[in-house]
């Protein structure tokens, strides 16, 4: 964590609206997560954001950058913005701070209002915010090209990097997924069988069931990349997230189950699954080309792919925290404007 801000100089906190978590990291070097299920309770936000504030009492300043306004409880983007741009007027005011702004792809923040009006500009904007700070903050580094690489539990953010500045001209999802550099795999809420559609089983194919039984987490914690939690039931089935439960959705994924399936043999299975997802990243880093530096971002850097060791790596885990880059674009956005 960074060094403590000086209590005279104001306390700015970033915080980054997803789909699933809320992030927030405050220019004294707080951060924390907590999981939001906002497609599901979208009109709690202001509530649950008045409630996280509470545990940044030095903040008089909040930036906010988002993705969730593609939740699908939204009709569209616009009425996403607009709702998540209310929630948080709504939780400033009542936490009695200053009227928040709003983080958008032109690289400037703004005032509500103009969020308002500006929602192409403003949605799914936290990308943008990560890359503008790391191109600052390593600017000598990337002086002649380097690739940003943000693993997150959804996607990977691939952003070229150059000069001080966002080496691409795409601002929106549609243009960044053209591109190639918005990568629709992460290692939380990945579906299994959109990775792969078949498993080795017994020396032959088998072809997964279309479902979502498992999903990358499962994945990662059978390998050892996540830790358990047998008190948390958000996992594919509402089960517990622990090994037993893991090992029983990978084995549903080929229409077997525990009693067929044990712990070591769903270890055989995940490793499959892993292996694809990180041969999908390896492709998209490569399509980029270069050989200057990948700056790793995120926590699920186990997705990374082992043979690109011949480019040097900057790793924001170990320059920030494995804590603040969990929170990386909230902690970029914070420090941005602060």
């Amino acid at each position: 964590m960074s060094n403590p801000t000086p209590a005279s100089e104001p306390v700015t906190l970033g915080v980054d609206i997803g789909g699933a978590n809320l992030k927030y990291a405050d220019t004294q070097g707080n951060v924390s997560s907590v999981e939001f299920p906002l497609w599901m309770r979208p009109d709690e936000l202001a509530g649950q954001l008045t409630a996280d504030f509470a545990a940044y009492p030095d903040v008089s300043r909040v930036v906010v950058t988002m993705t969730g306004e593609l939740a699908d409880c939204f009709l569209d983007r616009c009425v996403g913005v607009q709702h998540i741009v209310d929630q948080v007027c709504r939780a400033v005011t009542q936490s009695g701070r200053s009227a928040p702004l709003f983080y958008a792809v032109d690289g400037h923040v703004h005032p509500a209002a103009w969020a308002m009006e500006h929602v192409d500009l403003v949605a799914a904007a936290n990308w943008h915010a990560l890359a503008n700070w790391v191109a600052r903050r390593f600017s000598p580094q990337l002086s002649g090209g380097g690739l940003l690489v943000d693993i997150g539990s959804t996607t990977t953010d691939l952003i070229p990097l150059r000069d001080g500045g966002i080496a691409t001209p795409s601002r929106t999802d549609f243009d960044r997924l053209s591109e190639g550099s918005l990568v629709y795999l992460g290692g939380g809420r990945t579906p299994v069988c959109a990775l792969v559609d078949h498993l080795d089983w017994q020396g032959r194919p088998v072809a997964v069931m279309r479902e979502v039984f498992a999903t990358m987490d499962d994945v990662r914690l059978l390998l050892g990349y996540q830790a358990g939690d047998a008190s948390d039931c958000r996992s594919a089935d509402g089960k517990p997230r622990d090994a037993f439960h893991a090992a029983n959705r990978i084995a549903r994924m080929i229409g077997l189950d525990h009693r067929t399936v044990d712990l070591e043999t769903a270890k055989r299975l995940a490793i499959q699954v892993h292996q694809r997802a990180r041969a999908i990243v390896s492709e998209a880093i490569a399509a980029f080309g270069g050989s200057g530096p990948l700056v790793v971002s995120g926590h699920c850097s186990d997705l990374l792919p082992t043979n690109s060791d011949v480019r040097q790596r900057i790793s924001l885990p170990a320059t920030l925290g494995e804590d603040v880059s969990r929170c990386a674009p909230a902690f970029a956005v914070a420090h941005l404007v602060g």
